[in-house]
């Protein structure tokens, strides 16, 4: 049972005082100062599935996103009540995120971005999954380690199913006291997972470490550099993607090219060197259902990323400079050299533009 720190709140310092004094808190977790154990990056693609049309995958990818919403509200759910539930019944689910990535990593990156939900507490969970088994692919990461990979992201934030509403759903800004008690949430979900049979520390140290930043300045425990597990590392660049780019209570989205850019700024403070370049081009500069500027004045949404050049995308072009609709024409900037370029990246939500309808 907790103690009354968790009602209460407690700051990172409190945290590992905590953990020092109650043996039970963690459970066969590596000692702060012992090296993360990095996994080999290949140097082949874990498969060689070829890459379908993203309107194709998109209408996979929608039943598929359906299926794990269904499953998160199940294992949340289960959780908020105190009652049992089995982390292996995730796998096939995770296993179908991989499909779909192997098939266009566009289509189920863009529909967990574009297609309108309001249930953040259950999307976030599917979202980083999925995020992660992306950036997971770019890194060469094996088939089995992109599954574990993938379950260690819809369970990232179990602990958060515990924080009290009136705080998880705050629209205004949290008072210190809230604040620490969303803090919790990594070491909460770490001892809800930990009591699951045969739950591999990659999975529970995702969970608890997935708030760490690389200068240290993180929590729970201020853990730096190598000391974050390389699962770790990359669940806190997707999470930190998911939520800048989501819906909340008490925030409208941000577009995602946007969002990357800022994570570009932080990337020494905040991240593992490197990872978020690796993720940008996992998902382009410009990621697909970007809406965007173009140097000719018309307004246009990005359907495909170029990888090989990543500034100029495909976009489709579907309004004038005056935001008038036009016959929708599909063009690939690679193509147009300097004539059409993207100038400015636009929130859709100020034109009340449905960008979801428009890339299918």
């Amino acid at each position: 049972m907790m103690n009354d720190a968790w009602k209460n709140g407690m700051s990172a310092e409190e945290a590992r005082a905590a953990m020092e004094k109650d043996p039970d808190l963690l459970w066969e977790l590596p000692a702060e100062d012992e090296p993360a154990e990095e996994a080999p990056v290949e140097a082949a693609p874990v498969d060689e599935t070829p890459r379908v049309p993203i309107q194709e995958e998109l209408r996979r990818v929608d039943k598929m996103y359906g299926e794990a919403l269904g499953y998160a509200h199940e294992f949340i759910d289960d959780i908020k009540n105190g009652k049992p539930f089995d982390f292996n019944e995730a796998a096939p689910l995770v296993n179908d995120f991989i499909d779909s990535v192997f098939r266009n990593e566009s289509a189920a990156a863009a529909i967990s971005k574009l297609k309108a939900f309001d249930e953040y507490t259950y999307t976030h969970c599917i979202n980083v999954s999925i995020l992660a088994v992306i950036l997971g692919k770019r890194l060469g990461y094996s088939r089995d380690r992109l599954e574990l990979l993938g379950i260690a992201g819809l369970f990232h934030d179990a602990g958060k199913a515990v924080i009290p509403n009136n705080i998880l759903n705050k629209p205004d800004k949290l008072t210190d006291e809230e604040m620490n008690i969303m803090r919790t949430h990594p070491l909460r979900g770490y001892q809800i997972l930990k009591d699951q049979p045969g739950i591999p520390m990659e999975v529970l140290r995702g969970c608890l470490e997935h708030h760490e930043k690389h200068d240290g300045s993180g929590y729970p425990r201020g853990l730096k550099g190598d000391e974050i597990s390389d699962f770790s590392r990359l669940l806190t660049v997707v999470d930190v993607y998911d939520a800048l780019t989501s819906r909340r209570v008490y925030k409208d989205p941000m577009p995602p090219g946007q969002v990357l850019a800022m994570m570009y700024k932080w990337r020494v403070t905040d991240f593992h060197p490197n990872i978020v370049e690796e993720f940008i081009k996992s998902l382009g500069v410009y990621p697909v259902g970007s809406f965007v500027r173009l140097s000719s004045g018309k307004h246009a949404v990005v359907v495909d990323h170029n990888p090989v050049d990543p500034l100029h995308p495909s976009v489709r072009v579907v309004y004038d400079s005056r935001m008038h609709q036009i016959p929708m024409v599909t063009v690939n900037l690679a193509d147009e050299g300097d004539k059409v370029k993207i100038t400015d990246v636009i929130n859709p939500d100020e034109y009340k533009v449905d960008v979801y309808r428009l890339i299918q």
